[in-house]
């Protein structure tokens, strides 16, 4: 008897230092609970409705025929409504959400504590960041303040606080997992992701709600969750810093749009691995996968592999590297430190101002060869997709009016065009630039899952 009580206490002895070790004051009081009371007033409910055109699938029909001669695409419209959380920031009504929770809508409907608002003012929105701010005309009203995302640290506590499945004002509780989260598939820009993941729970409806630390400061605003086929909270959510938010209110408040500074590169992470191929002492910077066009880089002399370590004197880190270019002042000069050939090289450029995402889309449009879009099989957007290759680069997409459709297909991998064998992205721009303007046959060696094969393409 003796024996198994003392191999239960054993067992259980780590849980009970781990209750010890609770967050609780000397009366035993939760401090979550202040914090709770303090923010859920500035915490409201956003609903958003919007009209979406439903396409009525075709059918066999002589009398479906004949009218679809007047009326091709029988287009059907129905309503659509969409639920997330908003955080109050100002007495005076500025409201902070996600983009993603408004966009499109042609009304939206606010809902405090107290009372609901009809008349709601969308002040500006940023897809990048998904961020939107929103305006009630309202005096006096409870709110939150924005604190410093930078001093948070992975393992302190947060409190996430929104309206998942519409239950308004849940509190839940969890730690940081991790900062600076890039190349996810969420809403926004992956060239402008640096989320702060938490197991908070987060459920659909809790987008736009703050996430905030001991202190009662928001830190984050819960952007999304990582789901497993099942719409709900499996410990992996993820909240833009409340030090992004603080930049993009700020030009939402003055313009009612952001704007952001601009280089003109496409680049990646420097891998470990890509450190040793190009024989670097240690892991640091980015490096430059393609230089667009009549680009402030172009103009500057930037170079494909050229490697970033510095710009405008502060070092260089893939998940803060498009935010340090965004925040430089339009038409500044800045210095801009590369590593090219093993040689450091010291480049002045000026900043231009980055063009809306319409006009990046054709940019990309026209640089895209082929109609291919490919990345490094070596970088960490293709080692989450479970890339094994270690030379070659992964096709991520295929535009449907580009020469290749339908015959290279998205997770394929180039390994050689023509007679050169394709290491990485430089040797693939290297053979695009070559056979741009190119009309004669194109022979491409892939790899499709275990299989490889040889694809002739005529552009």
């Amino acid at each position: 008897m003796k024996r198994t009580v003392a191999l239960v206490a054993v067992f259980f002895l780590p849980f009970l230092c781990m209750a010890q070790q609770l967050p609780v004051d000397e009366n035993g009081k939760s401090p979550f609970v202040d914090v709770a009371k303090r923010i859920m007033p500035s915490v409201v409910n956003i609903s958003a409705e919007k009209v979406v055109r439903v396409q009525v699938p075709e059918f066999q029909d002589p009398f479906f025929e004949f009218w679809k001669k007047f009326f091709p695409e029988f287009p059907r419209e129905q309503r659509e409504k969409s639920l997330g959380s908003g955080v109050i920031l100002t007495e005076d009504g500025y409201i902070l959400t996600n983009n993603h929770v408004i966009r499109g809508a042609e009304k939206i409907v606010v809902k405090t504590k107290e009372r609901i608002y009809r008349d709601v003012k969308i002040i500006g929105k940023d897809p990048l960041t998904d961020l939107a701010l929103l305006k009630i005309d309202e005096k006096n009203l409870p709110y939150s303040e924005l604190g410093n995302s930078d001093e948070i640290e992975v393992g302190d506590w947060v409190i996430a606080i929104g309206n998942p499945f519409g239950l308004e004002r849940t509190v839940t509780v969890g730690v940081v997992s991790a900062k600076h989260r890039t190349g996810i598939n969420l809403p926004g820009s992956r060239s402008f992701q640096d989320f702060i993941q938490t197991d908070a729970a987060i459920n659909p409806g809790n987008s736009g709600g703050p996430l905030v630390n001991i202190r009662g400061k928001i830190v984050g605003i819960n952007t999304a969750i990582q789901v497993a086929g099942l719409p709900g909270n499996i410990g992996i959510g993820f909240a833009v810093p409340s030090n992004i938010a603080k930049d993009v209110i700020k030009d939402l408040m003055t313009t009612g749009e952001v704007e952001r500074g601009y280089l003109g590169i496409y680049y990646q992470e420097v891998t470990q691995e890509m450190a040793e191929g190009l024989g670097l002492e240690k892991v640091k910077g980015v490096i430059i996968a393609q230089v667009l066009k009549d680009s402030p880089a172009e103009k500057s002399g930037f170079k494909e592999g050229d490697i970033i370590v510095e710009f405008n004197g502060k070092e260089v880190t893939f998940s803060q590297f498009p935010f340090i270019v965004a925040r430089t002042p339009i038409g500044k000069k800045v210095s801009v430190k590369v590593i090219r050939d093993k040689k450091t090289v010291i480049l002045k450029v000026e900043i231009g101002k980055r063009p809306s995402e319409e006009t990046i889309a054709e940019i990309e449009k026209e640089e895209t060869w082929l109609g291919i879009e490919v990345i490094d099989v070596s970088s960490e957007e293709a080692k989450k997709l479970g890339v094994m290759e270690k030379e070659g680069v992964l096709v991520v997409d295929v535009h449907p009016d580009g020469a290749v459709y339908g015959y290279i297909e998205r997770g394929d991998v180039i390994k050689k065009i023509n007679t050169k064998y394709i290491k990485n992205m430089r040797d693939y721009r290297m053979m695009a630039e070559k056979l741009a303007k190119s009309d004669k046959p194109i022979v491409f060696l892939i790899k499709r899952g275990e299989t490889s094969r040889f694809i002739t393409i005529t552009p």
